[in-house]
């Protein structure tokens, strides 16, 4: 959280603040906490910039969005201070903007393209729902060196973001035959194909698939939850969660945006349920028990709301909680950021991300 890492930097003394060691590990901090201003401070204040200081705020510009930004400080970079680590994070910040044309540029211009560069590339074409063009790097790949499940796994999720079946299957089953004994990842192979047949409405085809991978697998699926903090003290909830004190009033919060929201236009996507409705559920009632909604009206019912929240996920945000956060951010006039398992979305008042849709 954002103060506690402020309060951090204030013991430091001047004299180490000053060294490039701290100045870098500064960088990664405030661009992983999403302050990208704050880091942008620090990298500014480096005299003699080194690798790690240029990598470092490279990511960071990825973290939050900023590919162009990512990949035109990448440019300024001296050739001879460009390395593996330095190239991924800018062709992951590229990925994450949807820069097709400077990650494939860059791509092009790397020599030693290394597993990690490949599954990077890969994870661009298939946010693209550039399938074919993703294969055949993975082909190609294949033809020199061992299987990596990782490119399956940026093969898997570009599927499951296109709802494609087919492809989602035949990936999978492709998985199991070269990585059997790979259980973690495999799970969570068998969650998105399992989400994939909910968002085409076969949510018991969904269950048994899940069910029956997950015990053939024998291992546990990873529970999602989503943390804040509230007048000084964290806390985290999971999803449809009625365990703190103050539930009543988060749900009383959840139901009044939900009114807003459809007063607004605002349409309940049921494509992003993962399972059917129990008894006395709505597509609505389902969709917004989702644990990064309920933190965030945790926030909001506070005395006085706050026009900052800060929201971490275990897990990704999924697309439904990505809109109906655009939204609460309008209706709230505040800001919100949420950092998930994969990047760090700014939810600004007038009712955008900084990830423009493209997560």
């Amino acid at each position: 959280m954002l103060h506690h890492c402020q309060y951090i930097v204030n013991q430091i003394p001047s004299n180490i603040l000053s060294k490039i060691r701290t100045q870098n590990a500064l960088i990664d901090m405030w661009g992983k906490c999403g302050s990208i201003e704050k880091a942008k401070n620090v990298f500014n204040l480096v005299v003699d910039r080194a690798t790690l200081t240029y990598t470092a705020m490279i990511n960071a510009f990825g973290l939050n969005g900023m590919g162009s930004q990512a990949a035109e400080l990448y440019r300024e970079m001296p050739n001879h201070l460009r390395d593996h680590v330095s190239q991924i994070c800018v062709l992951n910040a590229c990925s994450h903007a949807g820069l097709l044309h400077e990650a494939r540029t860059i791509f092009n211009e790397i020599s030693l393209k290394t597993e990690s560069i490949i599954t990077t590339m890969v994870d661009c074409l298939s946010r693209l729902f550039m399938f074919d063009e993703a294969q055949k790097l993975i082909e190609d790949y294949e033809k020199t060196n061992t299987p990596s499940i990782i490119m399956y796994m940026s093969l898997l999720s570009g599927a499951r973001n296109n709802r494609n079946s087919n492809l989602s299957e035949k990936i999978y089953k492709r998985m199991k035959t070269l990585f059997p004994n790979a259980k973690e990842s495999l799970a969570a192979g068998v969650v998105l194909l399992s989400n994939i047949y909910s968002s085409i409405g076969k949510h018991e085809e969904a269950k048994t698939f899940r069910s029956n991978q997950i015990e053939e697998l024998g291992v546990k699926v990873k529970v999602g939850l989503s943390w804040t903090e509230i007048k000084g003290h964290i806390v985290h909830l999971k999803a449809h969660d009625h365990s703190h004190p103050q539930s009543t009033e988060i749900y009383a919060k959840i139901d009044r945006l939900k009114s807003k929201a459809i007063e607004n236009g605002f349409i309940f996507d049921s494509s992003w349920m993962t399972r059917s409705l129990n008894e006395n559920e709505t597509i609505e009632s389902v969709l917004c028990g989702h644990s990064e909604l309920l933190v965030i009206a945790l926030n909001l019912i506070q005395e006085p709301a706050p026009k900052f929240i800060q929201v971490v996920k275990n897990l990704r945000v999924c697309g439904h909680c990505h809109e109906f956060t655009k939204v609460i951010a309008k209706i709230e006039q505040c800001d919100i950021v949420v950092r998930d398992a994969n990047r760090i979305h700014h939810f600004y008042p007038n009712g955008q991300c900084s990830c423009q849709d493209h997560f």
